[in-house]
Order: structure tokens, then C-alpha cells, then sequence
């Protein structure tokens, strides 16, 4: 917005009244939204993350299932890497406590593209996504 610092973390910021989104740093969607403290807790959360994504394949943890499985049991959800079909993969993500259960929807080349995709799928359903819309 100030067009003075390189920002390495986007806030996307919409309003009504203007056509295109506008990316801006913290500092500035803070101020914008009227809410520093939020904006700054929400590019926490997507930094942290991004950190355990890049920690996510080797992370302690992974093991494999007397069906050749791979699994995790992670942030209280349990996370199966299998073989659908020849030479492709799915995962299945699921929260033990409730039952609640998804399956990837696409199919990945190898077991760590689906292990990627599964941490995102998991992180989206923890409830860290991208700051919610600025409708004022």
C-alpha cells in the first residue's frame, strides 16, 4: 500500500467500493481491517505453517500400516497415504473424535506429493486460511 517495504507475507484486502484487491503488508492490513492484533496473529499462524510444512516429510511420526500404508496421527487428525489405482496416489484425512472424513480428490504422481497436499487439506480444515474479506 505504501509501496516503502518488500513484503514477503501478502494480506489480500477487498472492499466494496474498489474493484481489484489490494496487497499490502501487516502493518497495513492491520490498519485497514481495524484490527492490528488480528492481522498479525493470522500471518503468524500461515508463517508457522509454512515452517511445518517444509518439516512435514520428516517429521517423527510417520509410520506404516499393516496394509503397507503410510500414516500419521497429527493435530488430532489421523492421516492415511495410499496407492489408488497404478503408480498413483490419494490420501485420506480424518478426525478420529468425530469421525468427520475427506479423501483427497486428486490423484498425485508420488507418496509425498500426497502427504503435501494432505498437511494442506489439514491445515484448511484446523481452520488457518487466508485473512477473511473486509466488507467496510
Amino acid at each position: 500500500m505504501c509501496e516503502t517495504k518488500e513484503i514477503r507475507f501478502v494480506h489480500y484486502m477487498r472492499h466494496p467500493d474498489y474493484q481489484d484487491d489490494l496487497g499490502c503488508g501487516c502493518i497495513c492490513a492491520g490498519h485497514m481491517a481495524e484490527d492490528l492484533e488480528g492481522a498479525r496473529q493470522r500471518e503468524t499462524s500461515l508463517k508457522n505453517a509454512t515452517q511445518r510444512r517444509k518439516r512435514w516429510l520428516s517429521r517423527a511420526g510417520w509410520r506404516t500400516s499393516a496394509k503397507g500404508n503410510d500414516f500419521i496421527n497429527a493435530d488430532g487428525f489421523n492421516i492415511v497415504i495410499f496407492e489408488k489405482g497404478s503408480g498413483t496416489w490419494c490420501a485420506r484425512i480424518q478426525r478420529p473424535l468425530t469421525g468427520e472424513t475427506h479423501f483427497s480428490h486428486k490423484l498425485y504422481e508420488t507418496p509425498e506429493r500426497a502427504k503435501l497436499a494432505a498437511f494442506d487439506a489439514m491445515i484448511f480444515l484446523a481452520g488457518i486460511k487466508p485473512p477473511a474479506k473486509k466488507d467496510s
